[in-house]
């Protein structure tokens, strides 16, 4: 299967090329694509990390799971973002956590040596992986940041009020289930919609689905600054 180049131009490894310049690098390039359905795993914990994988449609969900049998969602990964980038050109290059298919999809993958080739062939290709890298990094440290930014009330105004600002709308839709986003805020989904129902009650949002509605920002922005004031400005 060929992938779409359409499709990959919304891959940050080929930002800025035309249809016609990706469909050129991919008649020189050496790649597999794979379909997998819902729940499949594609790369396994443990696993050799020696090749780039690139979503070219449906969702995939990283995950680190603990010997107890509980785990954390670490991403959700949609068309066009990168798997194992960031642990390929590791000395000890194994998969630190485990890759499944959230919906089915299909990925496109780059083993190690022709990502090495491709890079000494054009050095744009090599300035945007190590983009690519930097801004997964910044995604990990904002992760950090929302499992370490104190109480959970704290943790899911700070995630609502970033939305608004990242959807240009006080009504945000969440990117991923109520179940999922309990995974990312490191909490259980009762305690999750316990506290929703007190911002609700607060008059501080309305929810409805994976709709939120952001009633006073304002307010909300308040109670951010005034745990940062109480907790000496730390998260």
């Amino acid at each position: 299967m060929k992938p779409d180049p359409a499709v990959l131009q919304a891959c940050l490894l080929f930002r800025g090329r035309s249809v016609e310049e990706i469909e050129s690098l991919l008649h020189k390039m050496i790649y597999t694509v794979s379909e997998f359905p819902r729940k499949t795993v594609i790369l396994a914990e443990g696993d050799k990390a020696d090749r780039l994988g690139i979503v070219l449609s449906g969702r995939v969900e990283v995950q680190k799971n603990h010997p107890t049998g509980s785990g954390v969602t670490i991403a959700h990964l949609n068309q066009g973002q990168t798997i194992g980038e960031a642990v390929l050109f590791r000395r000890n290059n194994s998969v630190p956590a485990t890759v499944t298919a959230s919906d089915p999809c299909t990925v496109m993958f780059i083993g190690k040596q022709e990502l090495l080739r491709m890079f000494t062939a054009d050095t744009d290709l090599l300035t945007r992986f190590i983009e690519n890298l930097s801004e997964r990094l910044v995604l990990v440290n904002r992760k950090i940041e929302i499992l370490s930014a104190g109480p959970l009330r704290r943790r899911i105004v700070d995630f609502l009020l970033e939305q608004a600002e990242l959807q240009s709308s006080a009504t945000v839709r969440l990117p991923f289930s109520r179940k999922e986003w309990a995974e990312h805020l490191n909490t259980a989904r009762p305690s999750l919609s316990r506290e929703m129902g007190i911002l609700r009650d607060q008059g501080w949002i309305l929810f409805k689905g994976r709709e939120i509605t952001l009633l006073d920002m304002d307010q909300m922005k308040d109670y951010i600054h005034s745990v940062e004031a109480d907790s000496g400005g730390k998260s």
